[in-house]
């Protein structure tokens, strides 16, 4: 993959959260059962795998979006960092969550320059970690709190929605 670090894509600004409730539009998810999530999750993940075999996988399709490549990476790391919230939640009172800057991350882990391979293969494993603290959730614990430093509180179902939301929606903007 190419090392030479390229601009970085301007930043997405939004409060995502609105598609626990709300859905999303851009990508037509819905929210769904949060017993769904870990289904949901591996089935996505699967489908990662063909886009990560592209041979184009690391070209952006313009200098304001990320490449399939970036995509994954950022999925990867979404999937890994909602599970381990998850997991606080289950197993804390009411955690505070450390802002998480995706644009930050894919820069200080140069995604553009990842391998396909070694990012599926992470992609993969962090599923299944976050497939098992998923199921480890009795259903009488989906109302377990956490929340971000600023402010904005999740249970346990509702990072159910988000972590399907960023699984689906990055599938549906590398068309995977």
């Amino acid at each position: 993959m190419n090392s030479h670090a390229p601009a970085p894509v301007p930043g997405d600004d939004r409060d995502w959260t609105f598609v626990i409730t709300d859905g999303c539009d851009e990508c037509g998810f819905r929210p769904f059962a949060p017993a769904e999530t870990a289904r949901r999750l591996s089935d996505g993940t699967g489908r990662w795998r063909a886009v990560l075999e592209r041979p184009d996988v690391a070209q952006r399709p313009s200098d304001r979006v990320w490449s399939a490549l970036e995509y994954a990476c950022h999925v990867r790391d979404m999937v890994r960092l909602l599970g381990e919230r998850v997991k606080a939640m289950r197993d804390q009172e009411d955690p505070e969550f450390a802002d998480w800057d995706g644009d930050a991350k894919a820069v200080e882990l140069a995604y553009w320059a990842a391998d396909p391979g070694t990012t599926w293969e992470d992609l993969e494993r962090s599923t299944r970690r976050t497939v098992t603290v998923l199921e480890s959730v009795p259903a009488e614990d989906l109302g377990r709190a956490g929340h971000r430093s600023d402010g904005v509180a999740f249970t346990i179902a509702s990072l159910s929605q988000y972590i399907g939301h960023e699984m689906e929606h990055h599938l549906h903007d590398v068309r995977g």
